[in-house]
């Protein structure tokens, strides 16, 4: 028997699909108001927001009109397959990725639609499994701000980051950029670990036979992805039609630039050194950055490889990216002597970050990924002419 959960002493008969339903619920979803039609029966039977919002209601219309605008339809569309179908995703071979799956956690709790959010927690560790990897910083946090204290998600991403500290070469680094109380609760998490550790944070990772494909080619307004979980490149990728995972300017915004800092070497007479010279340094910086140490490897993965636009499901890619570039284009050229002068190699790396901000939209976590590449080629581009003084003296380049 159905229970009452509405305060009104009623009990609800049992939803049945043998029945008519003929009045309807218009939802009207996200910024651009995408809407979704369902049974009002239907909902009232699959959500306690609904049940509650529908039992204050005084009449019965042939359509209700309900919106929630801060909603992302993607997300929606999720939770509605969830109640038609009992599952997230109805493809096995492709899962949403870590920013959906939090959304569709937070939507089951906030409609309270019945095993949606256990739902979301078990696609996020199917995930996770993978592709070795977990959310990254700015989603963390994001996510822990944005659940209840105690909750089964926090708790598990939670547990997810104290195995990331514990295995990884930059615990040191990683912990810096999480806020005070983050770390308080992941004092607490630290002594409940009893899981194996996390060999990465997503993004930026490197390329794996087990896990998506390149990261940062997706539609271009940051929206939500899937990944298609048997691939072995960098790539979460929904199908085009899929919109946003969370509401975004329809225009991104312009790159911020980066300064090119210059250390204390004395290099006022730049022109001491040839190109040749120059373009040793852009050799060697390209050979570090592809073949690490460490934080190369994790900076530069989802970076390395062209995309393949019907392969990474991205098939307007080439639409909206005129002039594609990744690292392993920009090695081959550096190979066959293509580069004449370093700033004409310094104008393609640059480039790989300038489409991934067009792409996707300056507010993704990819174009935080690349914002993260970008910083540190800033920083050792810069070190160019102390690196080329360095080995004009006979020390031994760093």
């Amino acid at each position: 028997m159905a229970t009452d959960d509405t305060g009104d002493g009623q009990v609800s008969p049992p939803f049945s699909w043998l029945e008519p339903h003929p009045l309807f619920c218009i939802i009207i979803v996200g910024e651009n108001t995408k809407a979704f039609g369902i049974q009002k029966d239907f909902l009232i039977a699959k959500s306690t927001y609904f049940k509650r919002y529908f039992a204050e209601k005084k009449e019965d219309k042939v359509e209700d009109v309900v919106r929630f605008p801060d909603t992302n339809p993607v997300v929606f569309g999720l939770a509605q397959n969830f109640m038609y179908t009992g599952s997230i995703s109805t493809n096995p071979q492709l899962q949403p990725g870590y920013d959906l799956l939090i959304e569709v956690w937070k939507l089951g709790n906030q409609l309270g639609i019945e095993g949606l959010c256990e739902a979301a927690l078990s696609a996020m560790s199917t995930y996770r499994a993978a592709t070795n990897s977990i959310p990254a910083t700015e989603l963390l946090v994001k996510a822990w701000n944005e659940t209840p204290e105690g909750s089964p998600i926090r708790a598990l991403l939670l547990s997810w980051t104290a195995e990331y500290i514990r295995s990884s070469e930059s615990r040191s680094e990683f912990t810096k950029s999480l806020p005070q109380e983050v770390l308080s609760e992941l004092v607490v998490a630290m002594s409940h670990l009893n899981s194996p550790p996390v060999t990465q944070v997503k993004p930026p990772s490197s390329p794996t036979s087990s896990q998506p494909k390149n990261v940062h080619y997706l539609d271009h307004e940051g929206e939500g992805r899937e990944v298609k979980v048997t691939k072995h490149r960098h790539s979460d990728a929904l199908p085009n039609r899929v919109k946003k995972a969370t509401p975004r300017p329809s225009q991104p915004a312009a790159p911020k630039p980066h300064k090119t800092k210059r250390n204390s070497v004395n290099v006022n007479d730049e022109a001491q050194f040839s190109q040749e010279q120059k373009l040793g340094f852009c050799s060697d910086l390209l050979n570090r950055m592809l073949s690490g140490p460490g934080f190369w490897t994790r900076l530069v993965g989802p970076f390395k490889e062209p995309v393949r636009p019907v392969e990474d499901g991205v098939p307007d890619y080439f639409d909206k990216i005129k002039k594609p570039m990744d690292l392993s284009t920009i090695k081959r050229r550096v190979d066959r002597n293509e580069y004449s002068t370093a700033e004409a190699f310094e104008a393609d790396v640059r480039q790989i970050f300038e489409n991934c901000y067009t792409y996707w939209g300056r507010n993704h976590e990819m174009s935080g990924a690349a914002e993260r590449f970008q910083k540190s080629f800033e920083e050792k581009y810069a070190d160019m002419f102390k690196w080329l003084t360095r080995n004009a003296d006979g020390s031994e380049a760093v």
